[in-house]
Parts: C-alpha cells; structure tokens; sequence
C-alpha cells in the first residue's frame, strides 16, 4: 500500500507564487495608468476652467457700459488674465488686430483676435474668439 500524503509540492507552490506575483504586477501597473490619467484629466478639466474664465473676464470688459472696446488691449502677450487664481497653471493671452473688409472682420468694423491659451505639464488647453466693434 503506498502511503503518499495528500497536499501541494514545493514546485507547485512556487508555480503558484509566480503566477500570483505577475498578476499583481500586471493589475499595479493598470493602477498606475489609470491614476496618471485621472490627473491629466483634471488637469485638463481645470485648464478649461480657467481659460473660459479668462474669456468671460475679457468679454465682460468689451462689454462694458458706453462700448469700452478699447479695454481689450492689444499686446502680445497680454497681463490681461494674471488675476484669475490658477496656482500651477500658465497662461498666455494673445490679443491682435484684425484686418477690416477680410473674411472675418466686415469693412469699418473694428475687430481683434483673442487668444487665450492655458497649460498645466501635457495638460494644454486654448480658447479662441473675436472681439468686434461695430
């Protein structure tokens, strides 16, 4: 009568303990990617945040009582935004003349380009509009 204990072998544990420790490798390293772009993400979500703040900020001074137009000042690039708090966020904000009688800008009207762009590491985000005075 053979007398063989019942259990696992020592090559069966290891083969196990493989297995086990490449599956976790595995599922760390979906972990880590997803982690990374949960942050891009927000990043992302935070930058538009800011550049539509930004716009609205712009537009509202176009807007302004008796036609401030004028306000939006052509410099590039402007110091237009610096206000806004966005800690770790850079921003660029563009103003230029547009050319009257063009496609875009109709003949005695008086019409600039913003642009406003907003980055965060890989995270960039860029807001473009026009600002006419008719």
């Amino acid at each position: 009568m053979s007398s063989r204990q019942a259990g696992f072998s020592l090559i069966e544990l290891i083969m196990v303990i493989v297995i086990v420790a490449i599956a976790a490798v595995a599922i760390g390293a979906a972990f880590a990617r997803m982690s990374g772009s949960l942050a891009l993400n927000e990043d992302l979500q935070r930058a538009s945040q800011v550049a539509q703040e930004c716009a609205e900020h712009i537009l509202s001074r176009a807007r302004a009582p008796r036609g401030h137009f004028a306000a939006v000042a052509v410099a590039s690039p402007s110091t237009e935004c610096n206000g806004i708090a966005a800690a770790g966020f850079n921003r660029v904000v563009n103003v230029t003349a547009m050319a009257a009688g063009g496609a875009l800008c109709a003949a005695g009207w008086n019409c600039k380009r913003v642009q406003v762009s907003v980055s965060k590491g890989s995270a960039a985000v860029e807001v473009n509009f026009m600002v006419v005075q008719y």
